[in-house]
Order: C-alpha cells, then structure tokens, then sequence
C-alpha cells in the first residue's frame, strides 16, 4: 500500500469547514448576540477559503485541479514559506479556529478547522510541504500535466507488452519486396 497524503485530507477539511464557518457567521449576524464574534468568523471564513482553494500537487499520480485555482496559485506561491508550510497552517488554522468556538452558529465550522488543523500538523509531522500544480518551482510554467505522444502507437489494441511484439524497422526500406 502507498503511503497516505495527509495534506489532501486537511486541505478538504479546512475549505468544508470555513463554508460552514462563512455561513454560521452570516447566521451569526441575523440576531444572535455577540455579532463580533459572527462578523470576525465571516471574515476568517473568508480567507481560509481563498488560502485553501488551491489544491497542492501530489507526490504520485495525478492532481486535478479546481477551476480557476491558477491564478490563486500564483499568489499562494510567491508568499513563500508562509503558506507552503504546512507547521505554520496548523498553528494558523489553530488560532484561527479559537474565537468562531465562542459563538452557537459557528462551533461547527470551529470544530471542524480545529481537526483540520491537526491533520496539518500530523501532514507536517510526515513531511510534506505544499507545492503548487503547474508552476515549475524555478519559475518557469511546468509541463507535468501534459502528455507529449512522439510517434501513434503502431498495432492496435489490444497490445501485447513491448519484449513480445515483433520488432518493426523505423523506416521502410525502398525496394523491399514485402512492402506493398
């Protein structure tokens, strides 16, 4: 079995969680008391939303990106270590989650970043580090994701593995009496 990417997970746990968090602050706001407290969730929801929206590249296969996460790709990277660091996630999405817990509409989405913010620390703990999808870490725009096919494939399918199938010359050679 491969080992598991906890990074994904936590990443998928902190944007559900700041939604409900978003809309238990909105809820927040609408007549309950303490309305600091709903207005600052709404906020925190906010950024944790536009911090978390673009996913990390995987270390095996293949990451599918969320619609229009390039260009908050971007900007996440050129922040640095700040927010490729997945010990400084924790303690952020830690603090982060303290206040929202004060207030009825926004336990939930409290709660539910305070886990997100363990399974950075245990993502953290493992060694991963956030990369982004598509931009090559020297700057240069990266070609991972795109398949280069050099030559179609010769016999079609199915194939057999390549050390069964009859060698073919690359070129065909003029005057071969077996090439129509």
């Amino acid at each position: 079995m491969g080992q598991i990417e906890w990074a994904m997970w936590a990443n998928e746990q902190a944007i559900i969680s700041a939604w409900v968090m978003l809309t238990g602050g909105i809820i927040g706001l609408t007549g309950f008391n303490r309305w600091e407290i709903a207005a600052y969730s709404v906020a925190a929801g906010i950024f944790i939303i536009l911090l978390e929206y673009p996913r990390g590249k995987r270390k095996k296969g293949h990451t599918i990106e969320r619609r229009y996460q390039q260009y908050l790709t971007r900007v996440i990277h050129a922040c640095g270590t700040i927010t490729s660091n997945y010990y400084i996630r924790f303690v952020l999405h830690l603090l982060l989650c303290v206040p929202a817990g004060f207030q009825l509409p926004t336990i939930l989405g409290a709660l539910g970043l305070f886990i997100a913010s363990i399974i950075y620390f245990v993502a953290a703990f493992h060694g991963e580090k956030w990369q982004p999808i598509g931009i090559d870490t020297k700057g240069a725009p990266s070609s991972s994701n795109q398949t280069v096919i050099t030559q179609p494939p010769s016999q079609p399918p199915p194939r057999a593995p390549a050390h069964v199938r009859p060698k073919r010359p690359a070129q065909p050679v003029e005057g071969d009496p077996t090439i129509l």
